[in-house]
């Protein structure tokens, strides 16, 4: 796999950024029912899952940034 440049970097980072702050809106939306079907936990947990995942990769490719410096 070819290294990526800082630019394409940044750029998945703040892709990643937006992908967790819609994620994390889903999340307070499910939050802030009062009753919750089945399926809508499943779909929260899956939300929260997703939400991390973005977190960490924010994270691994903030390292590499770093690392370039």
């Amino acid at each position: 796999m070819s290294e990526l440049s800082r630019e394409e970097i940044q750029k998945e980072i703040d892709r990643l950024k937006q992908e967790h702050a819609a994620l994390d809106a889903k999340v307070i939306a499910f939050d802030e029912q009062v009753w919750m079907s089945p399926e809508d936990q499943v779909a929260q947990k899956e939300c929260k899952k997703l939400k991390l995942k973005a977190k960490e990769r924010m994270a691994m490719l903030r390292e590499q940034l770093a690392k370039m410096s």
